[in-house]
């Protein structure tokens, strides 16, 4: 069974009947995925949320003892946090076991171009991921928190996109009352046991509110060094311009303290746009921008220009979907590549 993108949100309410008891079989109404995210074929959204700014942590290691339940090592991201909770009922000959499910959903975020931070299962996440991320009224509360079994875990990163997968199946069945902050469609609802319970959890940590994150010279250099690129949102231009505006100083200056604080690196600068417009446009747009950003460094910054090639992708690479504004904004960009 192979991973799909499903980027229309089903509305309306269908069940499937399990002793007088229900289960949904279609997306909760208002809910969709998140952009150009993957979904397993078969399962349906059962809650969502979302949080203009919040926080995620990310289990990027085993237990901190063998007895413990405690992760060794959280890293807590912030931004954007986007949550889908996914149901795959899990029958007839439909049954597939949670390794199967995540190791889908592992090649489909790698053909995506997100790098893996961490995985484990059962034995390195015993009761988590990070239980407290997990439990709340956006979650309604203990459903992925108590009776799971056959854990799966794994969180990854692109270009300060993070994703967090959780995958469990239900020991016990659940339900999901009607008076729960969570339940959108106010009647009782059945989570059966042995059905997989998939936590997708995206946290966009890049542009927030029309707000470009500020990338020090340090975190250049770590992302150079762990990718062999960066990619950089705080250079900004009028629309279907090449002119610097001046609010790009701040960003402009730490791409030189990195030149200069490493300076045996050569780098490609890379212009990329949404794709408003036709490709040839767009390469030439991106071209220009590159070589402009390659002059103020050179003549402002004092960068020697043959370190720096400017090169325009148009839209060739994009980071995310062009079909929504914010997507469009993160294609939007300029990358350093070592070379």
């Amino acid at each position: 069974m192979k991973i799909q993108l499903i980027l229309t949100a089903l509305t309306g309410f269908a069940v499937a009947t399990f002793a007088q008891k229900v289960a949904p079989t279609q997306d909760a109404p208002g809910t969709q995925d998140y952009p150009g995210m993957p979904r397993y074929e078969g399962s349906t959204i059962v809650m969502q949320s979302q949080q203009k700014f919040g926080e995620l942590g990310l289990q990027i290691g085993g237990l901190s003892t063998p007895v413990s339940t405690d992760p060794k090592e959280v890293r807590k991201v912030e931004g954007r946090l986007h949550r889908t909770t996914y149901l795959y009922l899990n029958l007839g000959a439909g049954k597939r076991s949670t390794l199967e499910i995540a190791r889908n959903y592992e090649m489909a975020f790698k053909d995506a171009g997100f790098t893996t931070l961490w995985s484990g299962g059962d034995r390195e996440i015993r009761n988590g991921p990070p239980r407290q991320y997990y439990s709340g009224p956006e979650m309604d509360h203990q459903m992925l928190t108590t009776g799971l079994k056959d854990r799966r875990y794994f969180c990854l990163e692109k270009s300060g996109l993070f994703a967090a997968v959780f995958i469990a199946a239900r020991s016990w069945e659940h339900t999901l009352a009607a008076k729960s902050e969570a339940n959108v469609w106010k009647q009782d609802v059945t989570i059966p046991q042995e059905a997989v319970l998939i936590q997708v959890d995206i946290v966009n940590t890049r542009p927030m509110e029309e707000k470009m994150v500020h990338l020090s010279a340090a975190e250049m250099s770590k992302s150079i060094s762990s990718s062999g690129k960066v990619a950089i949102y705080g250079i900004l231009f009028d629309f279907n311009k090449a002119d610097i505006k001046p609010e790009s100083a701040p960003t402009l200056a730490e791409m030189a303290a990195l030149l200069k604080a490493e300076p045996g690196l050569k780098v490609l600068v890379v212009g990329h746009t949404d794709n408003v417009g036709t490709f040839e446009f767009n390469e030439d747009l991106s071209k220009r921008r590159a070589r402009a950003v390659v002059a103020e460094l050179a003549s402002k910054y004092g960068i020697a220009a043959e370190r720096m090639t400017p090169l325009g992708a148009s839209f060739m690479a994009p980071v995310t979907t062009n079909s929504t504004e914010e997507g469009r904004a993160l294609n939007r960009r300029v990358e350093l590549v070592a070379r």
